[in-house]
C-alpha cells in the first residue's frame, strides 16, 4: 500500500488540504521535493541558511489543518526539514524565525556584494557557469581550474555559489589572462518562484557576471528542452546576463548522429566531456574570446 503521494506540480495549501482529507495519505508536490532534496544537499552554512528560509515560507501558509498530516509523518521525501516542533509553533514564532533568516539572507547578499565589488576593482572578468541541474557544471570547474568542487551524478550537487581563478594564455596575443569562474545552483524546468526568491543570493552571481558559461549534458534525452529552461530562467532574471558561450559536455556517451544534430543547431557552441576532458583546451579559448568581447562591448 502508498504512504505517500507525489504530484509533478505545484497545489495550494487547501488543494493538500482536501486531497489529504479524502485519500487520507500525506500528499506531496514539487516543491516540497525539490526543498526536500536541497535540504539532504545543502553543505555550507549559506546554503542551510537559505534552504530553512525556502522551507518555513513554504510551510507558513501551510499550517493550518496539517495536524493529522503531521501525526501520520515518518520517513522519506517531504520529511526532512524544519522539523514537527517548529512547524506546531505558533504562526507568529515562525514568521520571526523567517524575518531573521531574510536579515541574514540580506547580510550574505551584502557580503557577496563586497567580495565582487573587490573583485571588479582588482578588473578581472568573472564567467558565471550555468545549466541544468546534473549538466557537469562542477566537473566543468574542477578539471578546468583543479578545484575542489563536490560532484556528484544527482540533481542540486551544488547549491553554494564557488568562485574559481581561470589562467589562461591568450592564443593570439600569447599573453596570460585571469578568469574567475563561478560555479552556481542547477536549473530546472519550471523553477518554483519562492525558490527563485530563496536563493537569490546564489543567482545573484548570474547577473552580476561579465558573461555566461551555458553547460549542456548532450547525453540527457531531454537536452533541447533543457535549454529552453535555462534560456526562459534567465530571461526572467532582473538584470539582463552578459553574453553566453554554450557548451556540449558529456560527447564521449553520445552517438554521432545527436552529435551533428547538436553541431547543426548549434555551430558556435563548444563540445567537451569534462569527465574525460576533452575539448578543454579548445574551450579555455572560447572562454578568451568571450570575456574579450563581453569587456569591450
Amino acid at each position: 500500500w502508498a504512504s505517500l503521494i507525489v504530484f509533478d506540480r505545484d497545489l495550494s495549501p487547501a488543494q493538500i488540504r482536501n486531497l489529504e482529507t479524502q485519500i487520507g495519505l500525506r500528499i506531496v508536490d514539487r516543491t516540497e521535493v525539490i526543498l526536500d532534496i536541497f535540504a539532504q544537499r545543502a553543505q555550507s552554512g549559506a546554503g542551510k541558511l537559505q534552504v530553512e528560509l525556502a522551507q518555513l515560507e513554504y510551510m507558513l501558509p501551510r499550517l493550518a489543518g496539517r495536524g493529522q498530516a503531521m501525526s501520520r509523518l515518518g520517513g522519506g521525501i517531504g520529511t526532512r526539514g524544519p522539523g514537527e516542533t517548529k512547524l506546531e509553533t505558533e504562526r507568529r514564532a515562525i514568521q520571526r524565525r523567517i524575518t531573521r533568516l531574510q536579515q541574514e539572507v540580506n547580510q550574505l547578499q551584502a557580503h557577496r556584494a563586497r567580495l565582487r565589488q573587490r573583485r571588479q576593482h582588482e578588473e578581472v572578468p568573472s564567467i558565471a557557469v550555468v545549466g541544468y541541474t546534473n549538466a557537469g557544471k562542477s566537473t566543468l570547474l574542477n578539471a578546468l581550474t583543479n578545484a575542489e568542487v563536490y560532484t556528484a551524478d544527482q540533481l542540486f550537487a551544488t547549491l553554494d555559489p564557488t568562485t574559481r581563478r581561470l589562467t589562461v594564455t591568450d592564443s593570439d596575443t600569447h599573453e596570460s589572462k585571469q578568469i574567475l569562474l563561478t560555479d552556481t545552483v542547477g536549473f530546472i524546468h519550471e523553477l518554483p518562484p519562492s525558490l527563485m526568491d530563496a536563493f537569490r543570493a546564489t543567482l545573484e552571481e548570474v547577473t552580476e557576471a561579465d558573461a555566461l558559461l551555458h553547460v549542456v549534458d548532450l547525453s540527457h534525452p531531454a537536452w533541447q528542452s533543457q535549454i529552453r529552461s535555462v534560456m526562459q530562467i534567465l530571461s526572467e532574471m532582473p538584470i539582463t546576463p552578459g553574453p553566453a558561450l554554450l557548451a556540449f559536455n558529456k560527447i564521449d556517451q553520445v552517438d554521432a548522429e545527436r552529435l551533428a544534430i547538436a553541431r547543426e543547431e548549434f555551430p558556435q557552441a563548444a563540445f567537451i566531456s569534462a569527465h574525460e576532458r576533452l575539448g578543454l583546451e579548445t574551450l579555455r579559448q572560447r572562454l578568451c574570446q568571450l570575456v574579450r568581447y563581453a569587456m569591450s562591448s
